[in-house]
């Protein structure tokens, strides 16, 4: 037997393998993979506290606010005093300048180490291979923490120091890779929540508001930026090992056409499988998720444990972020509803076939739920 009929029956053996935690990557026009655990229960246990830090940063930011109102409903001096210091704590980032910080970007980074497979950014093709027409990435799912967005797209760019062509460049975004967009979108009161606002939003500047006139405002000066089209529906009805999304609203279908943008959509294979979400009540969570609620019942490996829940699954699972070829569309000035209607559709067409052309490399199986 030949050396090359060896490794094309060992090429052809192990294409059966393909899975989150032993991914196919070859042939991609780019792809940046960060190696996961390596089977190291230190590099696991590295992973899972960068990890949790940023879980916790949503759920600290979350509560804090209503235990320090709790804490000065009850009166009594040690309560007071112990509200101000978690005042000064939760707000100094509110009042003093915050610096983006490469060193913090690539902290999140170490979160790869806690997966099987890591975390990988690829590229199908970028036409043009920069920014000289602005871009609108569109993530999917959105998941319980958008680990997909936060961990492939613009924090590896400020973990390079935007540098382009530089040897950190080429680790954590791609040697192939011109600039790309580096700001994600998210909501409004996740981006000004304390802890969060402070050690993800202002020390990587990759978050800022998809509030609708900071969204219009970057649009009307041509910049380019990420965002989750699923939203609060797609965290809602989240179910663990489901491949599913949600693109009933097109209002950034609208705003594509009317300022001429390229919308690349991009799917993060292994999103579903971070956490699981107590099913049910879909209507109901819809309902909740247009008010701006989302409702759910999450926990990751450790059931339940209170904070220690917040820890994804990771064994058996990678978060592997494709990014297709996109479309640039015409620039309308007032599009119609019918041009509204068959963007929306070649949309959800192209982000369906990207995730058909990519899923074996990741040995799923089943076909993609698009929800609109």
């Amino acid at each position: 037997m030949t050396g090359a009929t060896a490794e094309k029956q060992k090429t052809e053996a192990s294409s059966d393998d393909w899975s989150l935690s032993n991914p196919n990557l070859k042939d991609l026009w780019s792809c940046s993979h960060l190696e996961g655990c390596q089977q190291s229960t230190l590099r696991r246990l590295t992973g899972a506290v960068v990890l949790l830090c940023l879980t916790l940063s949503w759920s600290v930011g979350t509560f804090a606010p209503l235990y320090i109102m709790w804490l000065l409903w009850h009166g009594g001096q040690r309560a007071v005093a112990t509200s101000t210091v978690l005042a000064v704590l939760l707000g100094w980032a509110f009042v003093i300048p915050v610096k983006p910080w490469p060193a913090a970007a690539r902290f999140w980074l170490h979160a790869a180490w806690y997966f099987d497979g890591g975390c990988s950014m690829s590229f199908e093709k970028r036409e043009p291979n920069d920014l000289s027409i602005p871009q609108m990435q569109c993530y999917h799912p959105h998941g319980i923490f958008t680990l997909g967005l936060i961990l492939n797209s613009g924090v590896r760019c400020s973990a390079a120091g935007h540098v382009v062509g530089s040897e950190l460049w080429n680790k954590y975004v791609g040697a192939p890779v011109g600039p790309v967009p580096f700001v994600g979108l998210a909501a409004e009161k996740l981006v000004q929540m304390p802890v969060f606002r402070h050690i993800m939003v202002l020390w990587t500047g990759n978050i800022e508001s998809a509030s609708k006139s900071h969204l219009l405002g970057k649009m009307k000066r041509g910049e380019s930026f990420g965002l989750c089209p699923g939203g609060f529906h797609e965290l809602s009805l989240f179910v663990r090992g489901r491949e599913r999304v949600h693109v009933k609203k097109k209002g950034f279908i609208y705003y594509a056409l009317k300022h001429g943008y390229r919308v690349v959509p991009a799917y993060t294979f292994g999103e579903t499988s971070t956490f699981y979400n107590v099913p049910g009540l879909e209507g109901l969570r819809e309902r909740f998720a247009d008010w701006g609620v989302p409702v759910l019942c999450i926990t990751g490996p450790l059931l339940f444990v209170p904070l220690l829940a917040l820890v994804p699954f990771g064994k058996g699972v990678g978060l592997h972020t494709v990014h297709g070829q996109g479309r640039t569309f015409p620039k309308v000035a007032d599009p119609s509803d019918a041009l509204v209607d068959e963007y929306h559709a070649w949309y959800c067409g192209a982000l369906e076939a990207l995730f058909e052309r990519h899923k074996a490399r990741f040995g799923i199986t089943a076909p993609l739920e698009v929800l609109t």
